[in-house]
């Protein structure tokens, strides 16, 4: 999500939960720990900070106006006493202060976290780590990134172990020249901005169109996770294309994001997306996945799960998902008859692109209740649209003998 109204700006987005919980993870922040935090993500990770206990805060944002606002932004908030209830002082700087860092004669600093990416590791910068401090550091460009656990092992020697891909964006190139010893640039005085409502939709707007802008995950699973985003997404009940808006653009992408996490196994998050983008705009997709969220849930789950699938019918009964996944729940709970107008239904769905699911169940079906003909004719179906799936090509050929 943004938190800075020009997107296209570097580090201009707040990370999502997971990848927040594997930095936390691999930061192992002690209390009393004094950190240097370079690009602060809004006052997102300088709060997170104060609250697990850290004793110093030093945050650098190059950005003058971004910086003003920020400061202006924690005052409002009152996040002053946060920083008096948990005994940690919090100073702000820019490039000047960075430069200083770098110039640093001594380690002083048990965290360093660097939330945009370097061309190189920044060795200067971290001849300020103690002798068991560790920082984290993504190096690449582009986006392709690669976040690093650099510890030191002597005052001028340091390990840096590869964690795997983090698509965050390049930091401003004056923030690698000063790392690299250059003279920061002169710094004017800037105030506070108040983005305007037309700059805050716009940023809502734009803060996904890379899907995988932001997130941690090997490269395998970045492509993967940039293909399901882009796959179909939801059909929002009574919405024109024209009739698109912020609110819509939203509910998209929780859709979106559900679909990718229920993908990845992430499956309660996953159900929380859909069901956000349901309560923002209903769609059948949404309902159906938040129903097949449920059905893996186990305990009570079935009963949620036949509900919102019929849910997911009221909204849309063209989208056949819905209609195959209770008749496949009715099958697993043995209601076989039960199942058959469910599944029929399914087959014949305006809307659905994998009808192979449930002739294969209609088949399984009618294979449980003795039905040879319909249960040869339901797996001739389904090898239309699965051609290699064994348990239809076994019921096609078991069903089929003797039949003339």
């Amino acid at each position: 999500m943004p938190w800075w109204h020009e997107v296209e700006g570097s580090c201009a987005l707040i990370p999502g939960h997971y990848e927040t919980a594997q930095v936390f993870q691999l930061l192992r922040m002690r209390v009393g720990d004094r950190v240097l935090l370079l690009g602060p993500r809004g006052n997102y990770w300088t709060e997170l900070l104060v609250r697990v206990g850290a004793s110093e805060l030093l945050v650098i944002e190059p950005d003058e106006m971004r910086r003003a606002t920020l400061i202006a932004r924690w005052e409002q908030l009152g996040l002053d006493e946060l920083c008096e209830k948990h005994d940690c002082e919090v100073r702000w700087g820019g490039c000047v202060e960075l430069a200083n860092e770098v110039m640093r004669s001594e380690p002083y600093w048990d965290r360093m976290l660097l939330t945009g990416a370097l061309p190189r590791l920044p060795l200067e910068l971290l001849k300020g780590l103690t002798h068991d401090g560790q920082a984290l550091v993504v190096v690449g460009d582009g986006g392709q990134g690669m976040l690093q656990l650099v510890t030191p092992t002597s005052k001028r020697e340091w390990t840096a172990q590869h964690v795997t891909h983090f698509g965050v964006d390049d930091l401003r190139p004056e923030v690698a020249s000063v790392l690299e010893g250059i003279e920061p640039p002169v710094e004017g005085v800037a105030e506070a901005v108040e983005a305007s409502e037309a700059e805050r939709i716009r940023a809502w707007t734009l803060a996904n169109n890379d899907p995988i802008r932001d997130r941690f995950a090997p490269e395998r699973i970045l492509r993967m996770m940039a293909d399901i985003w882009n796959s179909a997404g939801p059909v929002f009940a009574g919405l024109e294309d024209a009739e698109a808006d912020i609110r819509t653009k939203l509910a998209d992408d929780l859709f979106r994001l559900g679909n990718t996490l229920g993908q990845l196994n992430v499956i309660g998050l996953a159900g929380e997306h859909h069901a956000e983008s349901f309560r923002l705009l209903p769609s059948a997709e949404s309902a159906t996945l938040l129903g097949w969220s449920y059905s893996k849930s186990g305990g009570d789950g079935r009963d949620s799960a036949l509900a919102w699938y019929r849910r997911a019918i009221e909204t849309d009964p063209t989208l056949g998902n819905a209609w195959n996944d209770i008749g496949a729940l009715l099958l697993d709970s043995g209601e076989l008859k039960e199942a058959v107008p469910w599944l029929s239904t399914a087959t014949q769905a305006p809307r659905y692109d994998a009808q192979g699911f449930p002739w294969l169940n209609l088949a399984r079906v009618h294979e449980m209740l003795g039905n040879k003909m319909a249960a040869f004719e339901a797996a001739r179906e389904a090898l239309e649209h699965l051609p290699d799936d064994e348990d239809a090509l076994r019921i096609f050929d078991e069903s089929g003998a003797g039949l003339i």
